[in-house]
Parts: structure tokens; sequence; C-alpha cells
């Protein structure tokens, strides 16, 4: 888990979701609210999502969370 502070100052904390299909998502909260986002990622496994995400640097993380939709909890995504 990694946690960053977006443009205007919101923290938001970043994990890992293992989906079905093999599908790994980028999932971001935030500290204080309800505004959940997530991003599907191209990782094959789960072990290259987890490097992947270590590898990041903070101006990445934050690209990373602009791109990312909310989260749909009707439909899982």
């Amino acid at each position: 888990m990694r946690s960053v502070v977006d443009d205007r100052g919101r923290t938001w904390q970043a994990a890992l979701l293992d989906g079905s299909y093999g599908n790994v998502r980028l999932v971001f909260s935030p500290l204080h609210g309800a505004d959940v986002r997530q991003l599907l990622l191209g990782a094959e496994t789960w072990l290259e999502a987890e490097a992947w995400l270590a590898a990041l640097d903070e101006a990445g993380l934050r690209q990373q969370l602009a791109a990312a939709l909310p989260w749909d909890a009707v439909a899982g995504s």
C-alpha cells in the first residue's frame, strides 16, 4: 500500500486489488470521504503489479490517480 497527496492536498491510499480472470486493479481511496477510484493495470501477474507499484515515484503515483476512474459499486468496477 502506498500513500499519495493529490494537487488539492487530499491524501489517498493506493492498493492493489486482485480481480477475476487475473485482472489486477490499482484502487485509490481517500483518507476522508468516499470517492474511491480504480484503474485496471496491464500487469499479467500479481508480482508484476507489486513491482510496478513499488517502482512508481510520487509524481507517477499522482499521474495514476489522475487517470483513475470512479469506482462503480453496482457494477463492481
